[in-house]
């Protein structure tokens, strides 16, 4: 498909905009919200009611979350079909960011439907007294563990990668070393984040790794409280 340049120069700065915000600031939640788990099973299972119990939570969802999602989606396809998309016209370290960056982008598509699937309709889920053991089991299989890390690692590439596209696409990073040092922070985002997120995966099996001086332990790592189908 061949659009304008025109027209793919405002597709381009609407599909990184809405990669940052505000899918990117849901992506930080949702590690904040699951590194909760590093406090224990109480912690994440209240952290998961609270959530639930925010005022018009549907709706806030709909157009928060998943509108922006599938927009982003659908623009992600409109540009990645477009002739100017050529892999020629970069260099080599551009050429493995664009592949990786559609990579990513293919993998999350599998990821976000499984996950959503996984939380949202699974009866054991919806029926589960604990997020936290409801997570726990389910990681608790290597097959499902593996699918969780390479989804993990692909949103915070997706993210990280995102952020060097934002600063070119609104004019943020213009010259060659400004782009050097756009490429550099970026990279930078996607190493912690992935610390973060496989680390708040980790603690669903017990072994994360999280500084006692970060937090203040909860006095039971058994839930205490009564979960009925939360948002995690």
């Amino acid at each position: 498909m061949k659009v304008s340049d025109r027209t793919y120069f405002l597709l381009k700065r609407l599909h990184s905009l809405t990669g940052v915000v505000p899918i990117g600031l849901f992506l930080l939640e949702h590690f904040f919200t699951n590194s909760r788990a590093l406090q224990g099973a109480a912690a994440f299972d209240q952290a998961a009611v609270e959530l639930a119990r925010i005022p018009y939570v549907a709706l806030v969802e709909a157009f928060g979350i998943w509108l922006p999602i599938a927009f982003h989606m659908v623009l992600g396809v409109i540009i990645a079909t477009t002739w100017q998309s050529n892999l020629g016209k970069h260099g080599y370290a551009r050429n493995w960011q664009y592949v990786m960056q559609r990579i990513s982008g293919i993998v999350l598509v599998f990821y976000i439907l499984f996950h959503t699937w996984m939380t949202r309709f699974d009866s054991g889920y919806l029926h589960s007294p604990s997020a936290y053991g409801y997570v726990k089991d389910q990681v608790s299989n290597p097959g499902v563990f593996l699918f969780y890390v390479i989804g993990i690692l692909a949103a915070c590439w997706h993210l990280g990668n995102g952020l060097f596209g934002f600063s070119i696409h609104w004019g943020l990073a213009t010259g060659r070393n400004a782009q050097r040092v756009a490429a550099r922070l970026s990279f930078g985002v996607f190493v912690v984040l992935a610390l973060v997120g496989l680390n708040a995966l980790l603690a669903f099996s017990g072994h994360g790794i999280y500084p006692g001086w970060l937090t203040k332990p909860h006095a039971s790592e058994s839930s205490s409280v009564v979960f009925q189908g939360g948002q995690r």
